[in-house]
């Protein structure tokens, strides 16, 4: 039987004495409010309540299409009818039949929440929340809810998920009009941001509570409730699937964005909306499906991760630029497929977020390439029918889209300033993601360790031309994934994305494996690698400042920087044929397998017993360890120290060199 959100909060069932017409015919239990109840409220439906006699034998027969009309003309009005309703009772004293079933906290009226949650189950869940003032309330009090909604739209919308029009989501937060659990979830996603003094020293911890209640929220009113799915659940079903899989929980995240894309499928978001609905909701139900398909494209970087949404199911158009969306209008924009056809006449290049759908497409095929099951191709990578070379073909597209790739995000600033215009770093953003993107692509198809496994079936075929451009060209995209955020910081450019700790933690990982090789002559080159690596991981703990799983790839990137000598047989074309020693295989692995990435290394640590046992314990070498006197020599300028760089294979003159040399001087090769 189902439950309203009222008997699940109280505990008891109230009985009503007649249900309107919506409720009944979809067999929902109504709530009994005039003259809208919880459920119609809550969808926007035209609430009938048909003459008893006529509902004592036929309780499916729907409601004259005369009566129907007039109710749907008259619905904002009964829906404002309501909360003066509501607003009244609660100012004379009086009880509120509707008191026990608001949906969301009255915004219009009151600076308090109207929906106090008392659940001892989370208290138990966060001790450290129950001297705060959060703990007793699902909604923070307005004042404080407007100002992480205001955080949302700063700092997660766009980057790079998008789901809304910000004034229209802003209407419908005004009206009552948007459901529980996606208001939940949007705070949940923007709360680690705040600097509210509401949240001070609990923004994690209210985060997750309101991921739990918003996840509760789609189970109790949405997915045991029969034809109760809609846009809004595959938006709240993607953004706590982020919320999961950043926190650590990866199977969590991994089988909600599976189950947003099976309610993406089910509502047809996979093809063009209605032409009847407004040109806004049309773009966000576009939005919803790109995201959920971005996501998914995401989180499949690993092992036995196999993707939900195939390219072939995606009919329809991709995003439109942000001015047209913003202004409600429509514009006819490309489909994927035209985008990845050389053939296709391209005559206005697609949106910044549209250059990202593109990535994640081809991020999507490298990911498959990198991490599928099957044994290595029998063709070579360097022939033209490969799967390497094909990817790499697909990655010139961005070029031919972006000119990013000829300008550098300082000068894109620069000549917004210079033009008088307004600089959307929300589309800047999307920019810089999908140029990420790009880097990393090239960063997976030519890491060393993943490139060795392709060659070693030729053996003694591969040419040896071929595996040093793969090597060098893996270690330059590596360099330039990290030129690239360093100049979008420096711009004022905002990266905080999730994604960009992963594609951080590989990139520091190939600049460990190339400060082992042992061609490089000079120690100028190390040093050079080296400050790239320590960069990598300096940015790391700034996004560990908001990522839990960004905190765990910092620590698994030093440790991995203590062993990673081990390696640097991977960076030689003559030891192709030898074979990996099985830990050493299974660390590779981790160190681009997404979910172990970012898992807690207590659960899943990086170096075996068994494998390593005979190295130096990690707390030996530890990058950016603290000596206690605090007069060791630091690197370059930065907070690390410089001895903890250093492994047994460095020469003794390089230590020498590093000791007097700077990564800034004007005589770096």
């Amino acid at each position: 039987m189902d439950m309203s959100a009222d008997s699940l909060h109280t505990g008891g069932i109230r009985r009503i004495r007649q249900a309107c017409a919506n409720c009944r015919r979809k067999k929902t239990k109504c709530t009994g409010e005039r003259p809208i109840c919880f459920h119609c409220r809550r969808n926007r439906l035209a609430c009938v309540y048909e003459p008893y006699a006529a509902t004592v034998n036929d309780g499916v027969r729907p409601a004259p299409l005369s009566t129907l009309a007039s109710n749907l003309n008259n619905v904002e009005l009964l829906q404002r009818l309501s909360t003066i309703e509501s607003r009244l009772a609660e100012l004379s004293g009086q009880p509120n039949q509707n008191e026990s079933n608001n949906d969301i906290p009255n915004f219009s009226f009151s600076e308090e929440p109207s929906s106090p949650l008392h659940d001892t189950v989370a208290l138990q869940s966060f001790p450290s929340m129950r001297n705060s003032p959060i703990e007793n309330s699902t909604f923070p009090p307005a004042p404080v809810l407007r100002s992480v909604i205001d955080t949302y739209f700063e700092h997660v919308h766009n980057q790079p998920y998008s789901y809304f029009q910000e004034i229209s989501f802003r209407q419908k937060l005004d009206s009552n009009a948007l459901p529980r659990c996606l208001i939940l979830a949007v705070l949940s996603s923007a709360v680690r941001f705040s600097v509210h003094e509401y949240y001070a020293g609990n923004t994690r911890e209210a985060s997750e509570k309101y991921a739990r209640e918003s996840w509760l929220s789609v189970l109790a009113d949405h997915l045991t409730v029969e034809d109760n799915l809609n846009v809004h659940v595959v938006q709240t079903v993607n953004l706590l699937a982020v919320v999961d899989y950043t926190a650590g929980r990866v199977s969590s995240g991994w089988l909600k964005i599976g189950l947003a894309a099976r309610i993406s499928q089910d509502l047809h978001l996979m093809t063009e909306p209605e032409a009847w609905l407004p040109y806004s909701e049309q773009e966000e139900r576009r939005r919803a499906f790109w995201s959920a398909y971005l996501i998914d494209k995401l989180i499949s970087c690993g092992k036995s991760r196999p993707l939900v949404i195939l390219d072939q199911d995606c009919n329809v158009q991709l995003p439109c630029d942000e001015e047209t969306f913003n202004r409600g209008e429509w514009k006819k924009t490309n489909t994927l497929d035209q985008l990845l056809n050389w053939n296709t006449q391209i005559t206005d290049n697609p949106s910044g977020f549209g250059l990202v759908i593109l990535m994640a497409s081809i991020f999507g095929r490298c990911t498959r390439y990198v991490h599928q099951n099957r044994k290595s191709d029998e063709i070579p990578p360097w022939d033209t029918k490969s799967d390497f070379a094909g990817i790499n073909s697909s990655l010139l597209l961005l070029e031919s889209y972006s000119r990013l790739g000829t300008q550098k995000i300082s000068e894109i600033v620069q000549q917004s300033h210079h033009g008088n215009s307004d600089i959307d770093r929300q589309q800047i953003g999307h920019l810089i993601f999908a140029h990420t993107l790009y880097h990393l692509c090239h960063c997976l198809l030519n890491h060393p360790f993943l490139m060795r496994l392709r060659l070693k079936p030729f053996g003694s075929k591969v040419p040896a031309s071929f595996s040093a451009r793969a090597l060098q060209a893996g270690s330059e995209h590596a360099k330039q994934l990290m030129d690239l955020i360093r100049d979008a910081t420096e711009s004022g450019c905002r990266i905080e994305s999730s994604f960009y700790a992963y594609c951080i933690a590989v990139a520091g990982g190939i600049h460990s494996l190339a400060s082992h090789l042992e061609h490089q002559s000079t120690a100028r080159r190390q040093s050079d690698i080296l400050h790239y690596f320590n960069e990598s991981v300096e940015s790391l703990e700034r996004l560990a400042k908001l990522w839990v799983h960004a905190s765990n790839m910092a620590l698994r990137l030093r440790e991995f920087h203590t062993i990673s000598h081990r390696f640097a047989s991977l960076l030689d074309p003559k030891c192709l044929t030898e074979e990996l020693d099985p830990s050493c295989e299974e660390v590779c692995w981790s160190m681009i397998d997404y979910g172990i990435l970012g898992a807690d290394p207590q659960k899943k640590p990086l170096i075996s017993k068994t494998g390593f046992s005979n190295l130096p314990s990690p707390s030996q070498w530890a990058l950016g360890t603290e000596p206690l006197d605090g007069d060791t020599p630091r690197f370059g300028g930065l907070s690390t120290d410089i001895f903890s760089g250093i492994t047994p294979n460095m020469r003794l003159n390089d230590v020498d060199y590093l000791l007097n040399c700077s990564p800034g001087t004007n005589d770096m090769v």
